[in-house]
């Protein structure tokens, strides 16, 4: 029998740092609202600034100083694709609630103005109810990749009694590291109509990208990181079942 995938987990004792559980707090307090924009309509949509950068770090810090990252071993197969990187799953329904309620909160923001792109945002997510609680850490050092894959749509609890759940749609990237912290490392999205170029997104340090996942989803790789470091923080967009 082969043996089994290990998996790095520390659900029993990591707590995510204040700036995190204060997000709403803090986003009342502000007079600077991060924007949702859309890249590719009812695909790719971006929020710069979703994090700000002390709080991208003193994430980093904590990940570092609490959590043990396992490196994803190569698995070459017609199955899967080849990932190269570091990772780690909590599975956390108390901080999967306090990321939705301050992303839910800047994807249906009210506007000043009318605007036709912000409307279909808010079309796209008004339904969703809740983030998967299995929220994972990513680290891409220099050599790390992921090939081009499918992000897979899944059916997750919303609940820790498991008496709510959801279908995911959306994929959540949050990078806590961006700009010049690394060279290479976007993320591209390769379009399946030929002769269209791929859209190569090379974040902003604390910036948020959805891109729609399952049936829908857009054949995309986490390019080669050819110096630097990499962090990221993923959930998924659940809907009702």
């Amino acid at each position: 029998m082969p043996p089994k995938k290990s998996r790095a987990r520390s659900d029993a004792v990591y707590k995510f740092p204040d700036g995190f559980i204060n997000l709403s707090v803090n986003l009342n307090k502000s007079f600077f609202k991060p924007q949702p924009e859309t890249l590719i309509e009812d695909q790719i949509v971006v929020i710069e600034k979703f994090f700000a950068s002390d709080l991208c770090n003193e994430l980093i810090r904590s990940f570092e100083k609490q959590l043990t990252l396992e490196t994803t071993p190569i698995i070459k197969s017609k199955e899967y694709a080849v990932r190269f990187n570091d990772r780690c799953s909590l599975t956390d329904f108390k901080s999967a609630e306090i990321l939705w309620n301050y992303l839910r909160s800047l994807l249906l923001q009210q506007t000043e103005y009318e605007d036709e792109e912000i409307d279909k945002i808010k079309d796209n997510f008004s339904a969703a109810c809740g983030l998967n609680p299995q929220l994972r850490i990513y680290r891409y050092r220099s050599g790390h990749h992921f090939n081009p894959h499918y992000d897979e749509s899944v059916v997750c609890p919303l609940n820790d009694k498991g008496t709510s759940k959801g279908k995911t749609k959306w994929t959540l990237l949050i990078y806590l590291t961006g700009d010049e912290e690394f060279k290479g490392g976007g993320t591209i999205f390769h379009s399946e109509m030929g002769g269209t170029e791929s859209l190569n997104i090379h974040p902003g340090k604390g910036m948020a990208l959805l891109h729609k996942h399952g049936d829908d989803c857009l054949l995309h790789e986490a390019e080669l990181v050819k110096s630097g470091v990499k962090w990221v923080l993923r959930s998924d967009v659940a809907y009702p079942l």
